[in-house]
């Protein structure tokens, strides 16, 4: 996007991350000389590296001079972020928010705008990938950063102290304005990532006997039903909604037998759906989707509700699959909505 001369986009391969490096050592330098050691204030190319590979790195560029930065991602995943587990803020691990960091602007041209641009840009890249909320830290006496922050509409939940740091810090959240059209519909999208995750961690706990033992579930076994859900959800509904195609596929066929690259397959496709609907115009869920069935009949149906249905229908194939861990006497997540908003509503 370009604003007044000044031109923001994500960092791609032909850019220099050593002078972004450098950018981040030049905007951090002040901070430093106030003795709080920031990531960015002596960061090195390779954390750079590191850093800028968990989400979309934003640059701001007016002619070919570099003025700014900001890093947006999606939430942190235990499995993955293993320290994010002893957060003592849920705000970091929840699915309906990105966090903003690593933002810099040259020094030379703060006040002129650019950091209010990039965040705006940041915000709208987490909007359309359907998330709820932003949110971000800054060192706790670093006052002037806070009200910067207050004033971009951004309050106060938390205070967390990050390990080897020399200042506490404040974790600040803003709520994102997203269409009253699409709130149900991403709200189901994330409880359908949310239950996918916490089941497919019960499921791991299986020998692969009692993974792949009949049963007696209309999918026979835990892996013939969760390839069922490969199958439905993301096969045939998530690209008849994102392709408008209709692929022809058995209903009960195993396109992955490998019980692990499945979980990842499946995850993978539950964090696709929220994007999605974050893209659509309002005018979509008033209309009709039409496919052709996997029997080759065409049908059309309407939109909104034919996506309720790919989500209630995931509801009910997980119920089978919690249904047969009990019967194997496995322990059994808790799969309700009503706990992800309780995860989601606790003090921060």
């Amino acid at each position: 996007m370009t604003m007044n001369s000044l031109t923001i986009r994500p960092l791609d391969a032909g850019d220099s991350v050593e002078a972004l490096t450098a950018l981040l050592h030049k905007a951090y330098a002040s901070l430093g000389a106030q003795g709080w050691n920031f990531t960015a204030v002596d960061q090195s190319v390779a954390m750079t590296h590191q850093r800028i590979a968990q989400g979309c790195c934003l640059l701001a560029h007016r002619g070919d001079a570099l003025l700014g930065t900001v890093l947006i991602r999606g939430p942190y995943r235990p499995e993955r972020d293993a320290w994010s587990g002893s957060l003592s803020t849920p705000w970091y691990t929840r699915l309906d928010t990105a966090i903003l960091s690593q933002f810099a602007v040259d020094p030379d041209d703060q006040g002129r705008g650019v950091g209010a641009q990039l965040m705006a840009a940041a915000e709208a890249l987490a909007l359309s990938q359907g998330f709820t909320y932003v949110t971000l830290d800054t060192a706790k006496p670093a006052v002037q950063l806070r009200q910067r922050y207050e004033r971009s509409g951004y309050r106060q939940v938390a205070e967390v102290h990050w390990d080897g740091k020399t200042y506490d810090s404040v974790l600040m959240v803003k709520p994102l304005a997203q269409s009253p059209l699409k709130a149900g519909p991403l709200l189901m999208a994330r409880y359908n990532l949310w239950a996918t995750r916490r089941l497919l961690a019960a499921v791991a706990e299986l020998s692969d006997n009692a993974y792949r033992l009949d049963t007696g579930l209309f999918f026979k076994s835990v892996h013939g039903t969760l390839n069922h859900l490969l199958v439905g959800e993301h096969l045939l509904w998530f690209r008849r909604f994102a392709e408008g195609v209709s692929p022809m596929l058995a209903l009960d066929q195993e396109v992955e037998p490998d019980r692990a690259v499945l979980a990842e397959r499946l995850l993978d496709g539950a964090q696709r759906w929220a994007p999605l609907i974050a893209g659509w115009d309002d005018g979509r869920f008033g209309g009709r989707l039409d496919y052709t069935t996997t029997r080759g009949s065409p049908a059309s149906l309407p939109f909104a509700a034919t996506l309720s249905h790919v989500f209630n229908h995931s509801t009910h194939h997980r119920g089978q699959i919690t249904a047969a861990l009990t019967a194997m006497g496995q322990p059994c997540p808790e799969l309700d909505m009503v706990y992800m908003l309780q995860e989601e509503s606790s003090p921060a």
